[in-house]
């Protein structure tokens, strides 16, 4: 099967700038160009990160957007969302029997499991997954048995080597990392919020990220001169099967006649 994970879109209003990058037209770009060459795809998530200031506005274009686009559509909150705000355009989103913006989804086989870190509060960016949250994932997990999972959340648990982002991980790792203990077959865990392309393999379990949809975090902020920069923006396009999983991560401007809009 096929799936396709994009992540930190932070929309902002249609046309209005952020960071080198106009998020909305660069949004309706990726949801075009999915469109068009994976629309065989079993569904498509974006990992958190949705409205750069938890506007209800920019949530409600995103939902306009979606209306029109072939694949389901799973949403995420990172620490730039406002939890109530994205429920009062996303009323029927599925969440948990808490309120969290996370829950379950079968498909090919396997169990995804999409997490809700938002923490919460002003100008709070470190994430969270508080005891509710933990347990619903050991249930989930438990209740999975053998079968593959993959799950999703924006703050990952670990430092890349970037202190700008590694100040704002997941709180309290070791808790997550007992409840990941209740996995059998946890195949790989996808996330957003770091705005660069990566892969770590943490404790024994792999991960992978992705640039933002319309700015990134630079490796070596001294030579960007800047805490965001301008870098290829990319999707992934992720292929399971038995015994294989692969991830593409496809630079859909970075290509003769392209360009993001700036």
């Amino acid at each position: 099967m096929k799936f396709i994970h994009l992540t930190d879109i932070h929309l902002m209003a249609p046309g209005v700038p952020l960071n080198g990058g106009d998020p909305a037209a660069n949004l309706s770009r990726v949801l075009a160009d999915i469109a068009e060459w994976h629309a065989d795809a079993a569904f498509c998530v974006i990992s958190g990160d949705l409205a750069d200031e938890g506007d209800p506005a920019a949530y409600g274009w995103l939902q306009e957007q979606l209306a029109a686009f072939p694949l389901p559509a799973f949403l995420m909150l990172g620490n730039h969302d406002v939890r109530e705000n994205f429920l009062s355009i996303f009323a029927d989103h599925p969440r948990d029997g808490g309120g969290f913006v996370q829950h379950s989804h079968e498909a090919g086989g396997a169990r995804f499991l999409f997490l809700d870190t938002l923490t919460g509060g002003s100008d709070v960016h470190d994430g969270e997954l508080c005891s509710a949250r933990l347990a619903w994932l050991e249930a989930e997990l438990e209740a999975a048995g053998d079968a593959p999972v993959f799950l999703f959340l924006h703050h990952p648990p670990f430092d890349i080597g970037l202190p700008y982002v590694d100040d704002i991980k997941l709180r309290d790792p070791e808790g997550f990392h007992a409840a990941l203990r209740k996995g059998r077959n946890i195949r790989h865990i996808f996330y957003g919020h770091i705005h660069r392309m990566t892969y770590v393999n943490w404790r024994g379990y792999s991960f992978t990220s992705l640039p933002s949809t319309n700015h990134q975090i630079p490796l070596v902020p001294e030579r960007a001169g800047s805490e965001y920069c301008v870098e290829p923006v990319a999707y992934g396009v992720v292929q399971v099967s038995d015994d294989q999983v692969t991830v593409h991560f496809d630079a859909y401007l970075d290509r003769p006649g392209q360009g993001a809009v700036s």
